[in-house]
């Protein structure tokens, strides 16, 4: 049997975020031990779908790419994601990943504290921003970046780490060569924050390909990318199998048909405290695009 499908950038998500969970490890994860997630559009769903609610939290995403150039989402620029009163630019004291524990989303804490309890029957969950055609991904870093940080605590802990990436964050050479050429410390000119790409060296990569795979058996065909009216970024892809198979995953993607993020709120370019913010856009005549 054979179908088209067309899914959004938030319904790859919400689609991905579905097979992330039904993992087994994931799954165990989540009753017995701690499922970590980045704050994140690529993370939103998942808490969802693991505790049955929304993230309980001001926010929603940290860093991200915006029509103006590269920004802070209002509340993590704020500071909500530091220990109060404190300003640092130190990963570890960085407390807004979200946490799962028996199924309930728990209280928040330092990022150092959170890496040091977890085991090797552990999840962490990170949303990136470039992928290649091998798999691979990478993520955007400015100034003192996370990823090295929770990397490195990986392979002191051995914990697993997952990368759902939807198709749109494809990039058409490999992200370790696109990595040497981002040198955010030298850029002349740029739209917002100046950013670094960090090649992430171990953990699970599930695009829509291989979520399609995990939920239904059935095999999934990219044969198209982006469209317009609110398609923008969006994948068409073939579903390919067994005709329960295909029809499992058809009802699938029709659950995450129509799925819709939060809106992104942003701190105005005239007096916004992010202080490595080299190129503001406040002058800029399509700042309000």
């Amino acid at each position: 049997m054979l179908a088209q499908i067309v899914l959004t950038p938030a319904e790859s998500k919400k689609l991905i975020a579905k097979a992330v969970a039904r993992l087994k490890f994931v799954r165990q994860a989540a009753n017995k031990g701690i499922v970590a997630l980045h704050p994140s559009s690529s993370t939103y769903f998942i808490v969802e779908e693991l505790t049955g609610s929304k993230p309980k939290t001001n926010y929603w995403v940290c860093g991200v790419v915006t029509p103006r150039g590269m920004c802070v989402e209002m509340a993590m620029a704020l500071g909500i994601g530091l220990t109060p009163h404190e300003e640092s630019t130190d990963p570890g004291d960085l407390q807004g990943t979200w946490v799962i524990e028996k199924r309930k989303q728990g209280a928040e804490e330092k990022l150092s504290s959170l890496l040091y309890r977890m085991t090797p029957s552990d999840v962490y969950v990170k949303g990136v921003n470039a992928l290649d055609r091998e798999g691979n991904v990478g993520v955007l870093f400015g100034l003192e970046g996370s990823m090295g940080y929770i990397q490195a605590a990986r392979k002191k802990r051995n914990f697993t780490i997952i990368y759902p990436a939807g198709i749109e964050k494809l990039i058409p050479l490999p992200v370790k060569e696109a990595a040497k050429e981002a040198r955010f410390t030298r850029y002349e000119s740029g739209m917002g924050m100046p950013v670094g790409l960090y090649p992430c060296p171990a953990g699970l990569t599930i695009n829509e390909v291989r979520a399609i795979e995990i939920l239904s058996g059935a095999s999934a065909i990219p044969i198209a990318s982006g469209g317009l009216g609110g398609a923008e970024g969006a994948v068409t892809l073939v579903l390919k199998g067994e005709s329960d198979k295909v029809k499992k995953a058809l009802d699938f993607v029709e659950q995450s048909k129509g799925a819709r993020l939060p809106d992104l709120r942003l701190c105005n370019c005239n007096d916004c405290p992010v202080p490595n913010c080299r190129f503001p856009m406040a002058d800029k005549h399509w700042n309000s695009l």
